[in-house]
């Protein structure tokens, strides 16, 4: 289990991965996981996270991927701006999943291009950072492996 400082607040969230340097495996893709669940409804984004990641679909390939939750404040909009510019600068991130909540609800258009215009500029310092889309919270794994392919069908 790793402890990830979020929003000023700390998230207990299992390791998704173990020790790839004896089994030979190249070291997991890590992906910052962006969402509103925690404002909408009360569950945060890593929540989703452990749960879409621990259903069968994938069994395999967890081990392949670190996932982070952020959690979005949509009452604070300079305030998470500027955590999401801190999280995004503070490791090498592969890709960066922008969740359903945020893009999927006309309400919150707005903060979804201000968050996309600073992933955007993550991506500039660090072009080989892809932006993902999911459909849904069920739709995380299927969203990281279609942009990571590792072998195994979802």
């Amino acid at each position: 289990m790793v402890i990830h400082q979020v929003n000023n607040t700390c998230s207990e969230i299992p390791t998704m991965f173990n020790d790839n340097v004896s089994n030979h495996n190249p070291a997991p893709k890590s992906v910052l996981v962006i969402g509103l669940s925690q404002h909408l409804t009360g569950s945060p984004i890593e929540k989703a996270i452990k749960e879409d990641w621990a259903k069968e679909k994938a069994y395999g390939i967890a081990n392949s991927f670190d996932n982070v939750g952020f959690n979005l404040d949509p009452k604070d909009v300079p305030g998470t701006l500027k955590a999401l510019q801190h999280e995004l600068q503070g490791r090498s991130w592969d890709g960066i999943l922008l969740g359903w909540c945020i893009r999927g609800h006309v309400e919150f258009t707005l903060l979804f291009e201000e968050v996309h215009s600073v992933c955007c500029e993550a991506v500039k310092a660090a072009p080989q950072t892809k932006i993902m889309f999911s459909t849904g919270p069920d739709n995380l794994v299927e969203t990281v492996v279609r942009n990571f392919p590792v072998g195994i069908s979802v």
